[in-house]
């Protein structure tokens, strides 16, 4: 048995465990030089802080160098090694007992601790004997150390010594822990050596394995390949071209597959693994040992494109956001958007997400050598109904709907977008979102993409949008757009990227009845054509509500004819003005503000003119500025104001004009769209010139003369002072126009 020495060990931070000054650090060192002293680890901290406290007031009226110096002393106190006490009292020791101590230093024997090094060890353990032999040598060192410390009274060598045993007994538990390890290592191994030995009496099988190492889940699956294979029931020519039906098409649709038919789990790296990689000569390829013939086709997707009025548009439409979820039970969300045209006779999409194919597998896909006609294709309008009620500040997921029309017969246009947010009004199943108190919301927020049929700047959308708003007697309807190529924003293409991923593969008939084309693509029969398209409608219809999203059914419906649901609407004036449109310009002014991205219509107090309004709390927040939310400001610090609370301090601000901040328009541009009589913004050249031509009009023929006066005699105007000349020269507005500005 062999002994080795332990020192007790002392707290340095044993009063404040993390010092944030120098009297906490002070108490600290105070604290280990009595423990030190005292030979007493666990001193009691109420008079430990009590001894600190006397002797910080003795010491703080010195020189900080002077403390700090004390502190530096009092934590390299050194450890006494010899004659340690272990005190159990509470009292701390006294100097009496404490020079006894010192007294007797050179006659106790320090404390010892025994490690013995386990020899009956299997024959086989060569690491385990290397590590108990380490032990025996360390223990020899030890007790020689210990022989050597005991024969001095030189405190100088009891350090030295004490150094070279603490490493010692580093190294000493160091090796006993690496015994301990490969114990339990031998433990395991003989335990599944057992029961391996058992496996082996009970089946009476033996298998060896060509190469070391885990066995591959063919020896477990030997027909995975093939099963694999038939789960993936589609071939493919290129990544454009796939079959009618596909019933898997990513790893999990997959993984479910082999599960459900065959009994047979793998998890989705494994089953991955045993998959062509997307790149054979990467580092990643290595891992896919025994694939089968089938690959991951991927399809590269890119960039939204940047534009300079990114963070602008978004900050516009994140204010109308803002202002619908203020009054939640009171307004509406919706996100439209035409979807991709689906074509006809071909696949329905040409780029989708990560599918499956299999390279052994026919092609087997219609014949491309006939002309398709390129109107020969179903547009899809999609609506996202949000209510701001339960949204949770998402304003990403509602109800959605959507309306198929065939691109030959009728297309899309913002008349039809009217039509769509008719039939969503007049549908019961849409009450809860969009009507309360059994009327329609006064507030509504429409978000679209900024295309020609939508675009809130074309006088011919903004007018469809005005007989809206009159037909459902909205009090406030705000149309937002976000900046072009940055159309992904809007929350409705969530919901495109589900249904283009119910589309992958799928061709939808273009003949069911028969073919209405000749050879070179051109429509031969109309009535049979509409019959074609309907059907196909109706199918993608059906294709589409079969699976929820965002957790509610999805409503879709199939239109082939065109309707005007709000022609028969008058607004006051309509017989006064000299004008083509329905809607009259003055109404369009005193209602309406447009923008570069934004279009909003109010009520008027008049109320010949407008109904009263339904939410009075809008309405006062509203009145701040003109009845109108306020312009995208930018702050000083170069980030978008809170439109609410701009409303809220708006006497104290200085609020700029519409658009004024908008990154793409110059002051130059801005300035040339402004009417230089009224200094009226309008977002294009040609609302300028309307509204200079009907609020401005010019007069015909030329000025007046004035008459000169050839008399001498002399009145009281003639003393008064000649104005002095003019310098600039007056250009009339006839000039002006006369140059092709507007």
């Amino acid at each position: 048995m062999q002994t080795f020495l332990t020192t007790p060990k002392y707290n340095k931070f044993y009063i404040y465990k993390t010092p944030t000054n120098q009297h906490q650090r002070f108490c600290n060192a105070f604290g280990y030089y009595q423990m030190v002293n005292a030979r007493n680890p666990a001193y009691p901290k109420i008079s430990l802080c009590t001894e600190c406290t006397n002797a910080w007031k003795e010491i703080r009226c010195k020189p900080q160098d002077e403390i700090e110096s004390k502190i530096w002393e009092y934590l390299t106190t050194p450890v006494p090694i010899q004659g340690f006490l272990q005190t159990n009292s509470s009292r701390p020791v006294g100097p009496s007992q404490r020079s006894k101590s010192i007294e007797s230093q050179t006659s106790q024997k320090p404390i010892e601790e025994t490690i013995i090094a386990d020899v009956n060890l299997p024959p086989n353990a060569s690491a385990q004997k290397k590590a108990v032999e380490t032990i025996n040598a360390t223990n020899m060192k030890l007790a020689e150390l210990q022989r050597i410390y005991n024969s001095t009274s030189d405190p100088e060598i009891w350090c030295n010594l004490m150094e070279r045993i603490t490493n010692l007994k580093e190294i000493l538990c160091n090796e006993n822990n690496k015994v301990k390890k490969l114990k339990r290592q031998a433990s395991y191994q003989r335990k599944c050596r057992e029961k391996k030995t058992k496996h082996l009496h009970e089946h009476q099988e033996v298998m060896m394995y060509e190469s070391p190492g885990r066995p591959t889940l063919l020896v477990q699956y030997p027909d995975l390949h093939e099963h694999i294979h038939e789960c993936i029931e589609f071939g493919a020519a290129d990544k454009k071209r796939r079959k009618e039906v596909i019933k898997v098409r990513t790893i999990r649709h997959l993984q479910e597959e082999l599960n459900s038919k065959y009994n047979e789990y793998l998890s989705r790296t494994t089953l991955s693994n045993y998959l062509l990689p997307s790149r054979s000569n990467s580092i990643a390829a290595r891992a896919h040992h025994h694939p089968a013939n089938i690959a991951i086709a991927s399809v590269s997707r890119d960039e939204k494109k940047e534009h300079s009025d990114e963070h602008y548009c978004l900050a516009s439409v994140k204010g109308a956001k803002q202002f619908a979820a203020l009054f939640p039970t009171h307004s509406v969300i919706i996100s439209q958007d035409d979807k991709a045209k689906v074509p006809l006779g071909i696949p329905a999409v040409g780029r989708t997400f990560k599918t499956m194919q299999s390279f052994r597998e026919l092609v087997r896909l219609p014949d491309h050598d006939f002309p398709i006609g390129m109107q020969q294709k179903l547009i899809p309008s999609v609506y996202l109904l949000i209510n701001p009620s339960d949204t949770n500040d998402t304003f990403r997921n509602g109800q959605l709907s959507i309306f198929v029309r065939p691109q030959y017969q009728i297309g899309t246009s913002s008349t039809s977008h009217m039509s769509d947010l008719n039939s969503l009004v007049q549908d019961s199943r849409f009450d809860e979102i969009l009507k309360v108190n059994e009327q329609i919301k006064p507030i509504w927020i429409l978000l679209v993409d900024g295309g020609p049929d939508e675009n809130p700047r074309h006088m011919k959308n903004i007018i469809q949008y005005c007989r809206m708003f009159r037909a459902f007697d909205i009090d406030y309807l705000s149309v937002r757009t976000h900046a072009p190529g940055q159309s992904a924003y809007n929350p409705v293409e969530r919901s495109m990227a589900t249904l283009s991923q119910k589309l992958a593969g799928i061709t939808l008939p273009i003949d069911k009845y028969g073919s209405h084309l000749n050879s070179q693509g051109k429509v031969v029969d109309s009535e049979l054509a509409m019959k074609n398209m309907r059907y196909a409608g109706e199918t993608l219809c059906t294709l589409w509500e079969r699976d929820p999203i965002f957790g509610r059914p999805v409503t879709t419906q199939y239109i082939d004819q065109k309707s005007l649901p709000f022609d028969d609407i008058m607004f006051p004036g309509c017989d006064k003005e000299n004008t083509d449109e329905s809607v009259p310009w003055q109404w369009i002014e005193n209602h309406t503000k447009i923008c570069q991205y934004s279009l909003d219509i109010k009520k008027c107090e008049d109320s010949l003119c407008c109904l009263p309004k339904r939410c009075e709390e809008a309405a006062i927040l509203l009145a701040e500025n003109n009845g109108f939310l306020p312009p995208v400001t930018k702050g000083k610090d170069g980030h978008y104001l809170n439109p609410l609370h701009i409303l809220e301090y708006f006497n104290k601000l200085k609020i700029p004009g519409y658009d004024t901040h908008c990154p793409s328009i110059s002051s130059d541009t801005y300035n040339r769209l402004c009417c230089p009589i009224c200094n009226a913004y309008f977002p294009t050249l040609s609302i300028v010139g309307l509204h200079k031509k009907i609020q401005h009009p010019k007069r015909r023929g030329r000025p007046a003369k004035q008459k000169k006066s050839f008399t001498n005699s002399i009145d009281d105007f003639s003393v008064m002072p000649v104005p002095a000349e003019q310098v600039f020269v007056v250009i009339h507005d006839r000039e002006i126009q006369s140059e092709g500005e507007y």
